[in-house]
């Protein structure tokens, strides 16, 4: 395993994220749950990859990167906040002050591409606390 994916899956852990969120960083949402190939790639490697092209001009070592979509990033904050950002603009799309903002966006991205209930019922119970899971699986408004 490459050095960086190894760095980055002891940072996700290090914020206390479920044990799915690391492999998602590390090895790509499809090791999680085949819904999650497209929506929750892993983090690339590379340094001009997405997620590390957002790390570099936001200048914030602060920010962990936990999947990617196209150019778009979600990342953990160091105040414990999340954001998706992408890598052609300077300021994020959204912020969340807890992780469940992150995995209802995902839910709503999976329900949107007309994922069957039962699998993002399945994604929910590896991302959220079972208390969470039934707000998570609404869609939001977009």
């Amino acid at each position: 395993m490459d050095v960086r994916a190894v760095e980055l899956g002891s940072r996700v852990r290090a914020r206390g994220l479920p044990p799915a969120v690391e492999a998602i960083a590390v090895r790509g949402g499809a090791e999680v749950h085949p819904a999650l190939a497209y929506r929750a790639q892993a983090v690339s490697a590379a340094a001009d990859g997405p997620a590390w092209t957002v790390v570099a001009m936001s200048g914030r070592d602060d920010l962990v990167p936990l999947w990617t979509c196209g150019t778009a990033t979600v990342f953990s904050a160091g105040d414990g906040s999340f954001l998706h950002w992408d890598a052609e603009e300077d300021q994020p799309w959204r912020a969340w002050p807890t992780f469940a903002g992150p995995a209802r966006h995902l839910l709503t991205d999976l329900w949107e591409d007309e994922t069957d209930d039962a699998e993002r019922v399945a994604v929910a119970r590896l991302l959220l606390p079972a208390e969470q899971i039934a707000a998570a699986l609404v869609p939001e408004d977009r």
